[in-house]
């Protein structure tokens, strides 16, 4: 079983990483929080959870697959380039990709919440409703590209700022109940021992 502080660091690193997943900065065409970054700490915390929650090791290629295409489309932005859109059947693959991973991972974060937390079930009915919400606005996302252009095109414009704010703000709540889930693993490590006679730890 994994120690308690690799899971708290594994949950650290997966809370920072949606930030960089769902919030955006950009100077010019380049974003300050590249999506790269969240995938390579998702990468990071499966490996501190993985002997915890075996399946986690599964999403591991996918993983990497999403690192390098977000690092790819961030290094083609310095020379304001997109690499979505240039092999559309790829766009589709990397579309899938992304809403296995992020459905099976929130999946098993839940699990955690529900087997360590003490409002567990709470906490995990929260995760799981995150990652309902996050498969259909991923969905949405991957879709927009394919809509018919048109008099409409205005309408589409306001409604993907809509779902950005949205996935901004599912971002925040995902972050707020990971690092939610972490503090039950700081709070239960155990109280250091009192001192000894001479002054140095208590003797078993």
């Amino acid at each position: 079983m994994t120690d308690r502080q690799t899971m708290y660091e594994g949950l650290s690193r997966t809370a920072w990483g949606y930030l960089f997943l769902c919030v955006d900065f950009n100077l010019g065409n380049v974003s300050i929080l590249p999506r790269f970054a969240g995938w390579l700490l998702f990468l990071s915390a499966i490996e501190k959870l993985k002997e915890e929650r075996r399946d986690l090791a599964l999403l591991q290629p996918l993983g990497v697959l999403m690192a390098l295409w977000t690092g790819a489309d961030w290094l083609a932005s310095w020379a304001g380039r997109d690499v979505d859109g240039l092999f559309p059947p790829l766009d589709l693959v990397i579309a899938a990709a992304q809403l296995y991973f992020l459905f099976q991972f929130l999946t098993d974060l839940a699990a955690l919440a529900e087997t360590y937390h003490p409002e567990g079930r709470l906490l995990s009915r929260q995760i799981l409703l995150c990652r309902t919400v996050q498969t259909v606005l991923v969905t949405l996302f991957s879709l927009a590209p394919y809509l018919p252009a048109g008099p409409s095109n205005d309408v589409t414009g306001v409604a993907v700022l809509i779902l950005a704010a949205g996935y901004c703000i599912l971002g925040l709540w995902l972050m707020i109940s990971l690092f939610s889930l972490r503090r039950a693993f700081q709070d239960a490590a155990p109280p250091p021992l009192p001192p000894g006679p001479g002054g140095g730890a208590g003797e078993i």
